[in-house]
């Protein structure tokens, strides 16, 4: 079973580094085409599509949850991203008609984001865009924009490895599953927390886990 594991993981990760062939590549530009309305022009992606139907949910780690506490913010999600009932976690929907697909800097395509709001500051920020890195090192980034003004076009908010992923992959009856792929804050992250909320969460502490969940046939 463990080498089952490596194998889905392992495929998956050539799948998003492989050059498309003709036919491929035909159907990802044409899937690309139809999704262009729900991305800036600059973010179109340029690479494959990994799977045609899936989501991914992230779950806050229980240190996350207390810093989000302590420091009395909320997060929200930005559609089509959709926020787990206790607030603690949500699911990005992914496929040729929702996101994921890799771009020419070798990240993964997410329409939609989260928020986090602080009553006290008034604070809003936005993670939006969102994408999943790939490489050079496996990370969860997004666009800042805080209080309706975008601030960085990118940083990278959580990060991973490679190790980890393909630990935690295995395969379905339908395509493949990584299960619970535990995510790390950055410094980066932590820094920037701390000057938008007066309290940042601790560098390379668990951010949460991330379960993408790629399909080959419609499944709910």
């Amino acid at each position: 079973m463990n080498l089952l594991r490596k194998l889905a993981a392992t495929a998956a990760a050539v799948a998003l580094v492989l050059p498309l062939g003709p036919a491929t590549a035909a159907q990802a530009s044409a899937s690309v085409h139809q999704d262009a309305g729900h991305q800036p022009p600059q973010l179109r992606a340029v690479g494959p599509y990994i799977s045609p139907w899936g989501s991914a949910h992230v779950r806050a780690s229980e240190s996350t949850k207390a810093w989000l506490a302590g420091v009395g913010v909320k997060l929200g999600a930005i559609a089509p991203f959709t926020l787990d009932p206790d607030g603690h976690g949500f699911d990005m929907p992914i496929g040729s008609t929702a996101g994921d697909h890799l771009d020419e800097k070798g990240r993964i395509f997410y329409p939609g984001g989260i928020t986090l709001t602080q009553e006290s500051s008034g604070h809003v920020v936005e993670l939006i865009p969102t994408w999943i890195r790939v490489m050079p090192q496996p990370g969860y980034a997004a666009g800042i924009r805080v209080d309706g003004k975008d601030v960085l076009e990118e940083v990278t908010i959580a990060y991973t490895t490679p190790e980890e992923v393909i630990a935690n992959g295995r395969p379905t009856l339908t395509g493949f599953k990584l299960d619970q792929v535990p995510f790390h804050f950055t410094k980066d992250a932590a820094g920037l927390t701390a000057v938008f909320f007066g309290s940042g969460p601790a560098p390379d502490s668990l951010f949460g886990t991330l379960t993408p969940r790629f399909d080959y046939v419609p499944t709910k």
